[in-house]
C-alpha cells in the first residue's frame, strides 16, 4: 500500500514556461516604447527639417565653411553661385514619384570660394518621367542656385528650389525627407508591440486556469 500519493507533475507551477512568458511581455512592451519614442522623435525632427527648409537661404560658403567645423549643414537653406563653365552631359538619378519613374537631372557647381565638392539636383527631367532607361542628356551648367543642402556620403547635394536662368527642360522639384507612410507605420507599430504583450499574458494566464481549476 503506498505511504502517499505521488505528486501530480501536471499541477508543478511552469517556472520555466513563467520565466518565458515574462520575458516576451517585457520584449512586447520595451518594443512598443521604443516605437513610440521614435515615432515622437520622428515627428520632431520632420519640424526642424521642415523650419530649416523654410528659413532664410544663407550663402553656401559660409554655411560650408561651419559644416568644416564641425555645424550641422545638412537641411539648410544656401544660394549658391557656380563657376562658369560649358554645357556638359547630366548625371540622371532613378526615382519615384506619384508611383511612376522618374529621373532627377544632376549637374556639378563649381565653387571657387570653397574645395568642397557640391552637386546640384535640378530636379526631375520632364520628357523622360516614365521610362526606366537612363536618359542622356545635356545642359547648360548652373549659375545661380537657391536651394537646400543635403549631405550625401561624404559629399554634398544642393537641392535646386530655384535657379536663374532655369535649366530648360528640367522642374525643380524638392526631395520628400519623409514620406507620410512610414511616418504613419512607425506611429503603428507600438499598439501591435502593447497588444502583442497582452496576448502572451492572456495565454499564459489561461494556461495557468487550466493546469490549476478546480477538477
Amino acid at each position: 500500500m503506498n505511504s502517499g500519493a505521488l505528486p501530480d507533475s501536471s499541477r508543478r507551477f511552469p517556472y520555466g514556461l513563467t520565466i518565458a512568458a515574462a520575458l516576451a511581455v517585457a520584449a512586447c512592451v520595451g518594443l512598443g516604447l521604443w516605437q513610440v519614442q521614435r515615432f515622437h522623435w520622428k515627428q520632431g525632427e520632420l519640424a526642424k527639417i521642415e523650419a530649416l527648409k523654410r528659413s532664410p537661404a544663407r550663402p553656401i560658403s559660409l554655411v560650408l565653411a561651419e559644416a568644416g567645423h564641425g555645424a550641422d549643414a545638412d537641411f539648410t537653406r544656401v544660394t549658391a553661385d557656380c563657376a562658369p563653365a560649358p554645357p556638359a552631359p547630366v548625371v540622371f538619378s532613378l526615382s519615384s514619384r506619384d508611383g511612376d519613374y522618374v529621373w532627377r537631372a544632376q549637374s556639378r557647381c563649381g565653387l571657387p570660394a570653397t574645395a568642397a565638392d557640391v552637386t546640384v539636383d535640378r530636379g526631375l527631367f520632364d520628357s523622360a518621367r516614365g521610362q526606366t532607361q537612363t536618359p542622356a542628356a545635356s545642359l547648360p551648367a548652373p549659375a545661380h542656385v537657391t536651394g537646400v543642402l543635403r549631405k550625401v556620403g561624404d559629399r554634398y547635394v544642393l537641392v535646386a528650389e530655384q535657379e536663374s536662368p532655369a535649366a530648360p527642360g528640367v522642374t525643380p522639384t524638392p526631395w520628400q525627407s519623409q514620406s507620410p507612410e512610414n511616418l504613419q507605420y512607425a506611429g503603428e507599430y507600438g499598439p501591435t508591440w502593447f497588444g502583442l504583450a497582452g496576448v502572451v499574458a492572456a495565454f499564459y494566464a489561461a494556461l495557468l486556469w487550466r493546469r490549476y481549476r478546480p477538477r
